[in-house]
């Protein structure tokens, strides 16, 4: 029996994101595959906050997507300009300068920039592919 229900969780947690590209050369996210397309399976790994530590709700929860940076990072400078490319609302700590973005990124134990957090999610450096993914998750 506990063997049935563990197949069962890890069943319930595995969900599939897909990224194709139309006939259009339009690039679709999503949680279904496409009909007579070739996907790209896209990884995402969930984010669970330290149990003796509750998250800043302004920096966690609102809005959304949040960035922990530094002035001179330029993996930073390329995540700001896609989020900033494709209508992405997100609020940007600079962890050298911003108490709260300072104080984040202790609570989250970082050893680098930038730190992506979409909702329970967390992306340590920067990949448009998984951030995309990240925010197709989200919204579900």
């Amino acid at each position: 029996m506990l063997a049935g229900l563990l197949l069962l969780m890890a069943s319930v947690c595995a969900a599939e994101v897909y990224k194709w590209k139309d006939a259009d050369g339009k690039t679709h996210i999503s949680d279904h595959p496409p009909p007579d397309q070739q996907v790209e399976r896209v990884q995402i790994r969930k984010f669970t906050p330290a149990a003796d530590s509750s998250p800043d709700q302004d920096v966690v929860s609102t809005p959304s997507v949040v960035m922990l940076s530094a002035t001179w990072c330029g993996v930073c400078k390329r995540a700001r300009n896609w989020l900033a490319q494709n209508g992405v609302p997100f609020t940007e700590y600079d962890v050298e300068r911003d108490q709260k973005g300072i104080e984040e990124y202790r609570r989250l134990g970082a050893r680098g920039v930038p730190i992506i957090l979409v909702g329970e999610q967390r992306m340590d450096g920067f990949s448009a592919k998984r951030l995309e993914a990240m925010l197709v998750k989200a919204k579900k």
